[in-house]
């Protein structure tokens, strides 16, 4: 009887060792389908968020391969963020939409140094960030935003993170990105240019120009007219950009 109690009691340990090994099984399972779930929400929360004007602090909410995809994800938008805010930033200076104002033009009369340096200086660092925003904006920077050396299951996660974020339409919204930031970096600089072209005209005729608190007056007709006509060509490039803007 007691043999036969002792061998009950070992099934019953038995059992109960494989529900529990069961159960462990399956909880695992089922977090893993539960953090993949949040990764791919958490995805696609960062891909509709505003570039301009919404926070992407990188705050991670999974666990292992997936922590490691979702940071890299984040990372990468946050770079895309971070140079269009840039972007804004420099555009929207005060000193620079400012520049061809009377009061702007009158304090930095007749070199108007300060106001070059300006307009060199927003073109290198716009330059700058349309270029990072550019090669963001490559296939092969996608491809290459995960190491597949740093992934413990490095084909499935790999591919599970080219299932969310190498689509067709992906592909096709990158290219399109890019094209358009180029567009942009084209007519910002032609602006920038021109804007440069109207104060090396004043600069170079300084003798013509008088300034008051409130208007320029330029006595020559010649270069009253030449300074008119960048000034419409000045207004028809920032329409343009206008609309290039309009369109990202």
């Amino acid at each position: 009887m007691k043999k036969k109690r002792s061998i009950k009691k070992i099934i019953i340990g038995i059992v109960i060792a494989v529900v529990i090994f069961l159960g462990l099984i399956f909880f695992m399972a089922y977090k893993e389908l539960q953090e993949e779930d949040i990764l791919k929400q958490e995805i696609i929360n960062y891909s509709n968020k505003d570039l301009a004007t919404d926070d992407y602090s990188i705050k991670v909410k999974t666990t292992g391969d997936r922590a490691y995809v979702e940071e890299a994800v984040k990372k990468y938008y946050k770079s895309l963020s971070d140079s269009v805010k840039a972007i804004n930033s420099y555009l929207n200076d005060e000193e620079l939409t400012n520049i061809l104002t009377i009061n702007s033009l009158r304090n930095d009369s007749p070199n108007y140094t300060k106001s070059h340096a300006l307009i060199s200086n927003t073109k290198s660092k716009v330059t700058k960030e349309l270029k990072n925003i550019s090669s963001l904006c490559e296939e092969d920077t996608i491809k290459n935003l995960i190491d597949k050396d740093k992934l413990s299951d490095s084909e499935y996660y790999y591919d599970f993170y080219l299932d969310l974020m190498y689509t067709k339409k992906d592909l096709e919204t990158l290219k399109s990105t890019k094209e358009q930031m180029e567009t942009l970096s084209n007519n910002l600089n032609e602006f920038l240019d021109k804007v440069d072209e109207i104060l090396t005209l004043l600069e170079t005729n300084a003798n013509y120009i008088e300034y008051t608190d409130t208007d320029i007056y330029i006595s020559d007709d010649n270069i009253l007219n030449e300074y008119n006509n960048l000034l419409n060509e000045l207004t028809n490039l920032a329409n343009n950009m206008a609309n290039t803007e309009s369109d990202i």
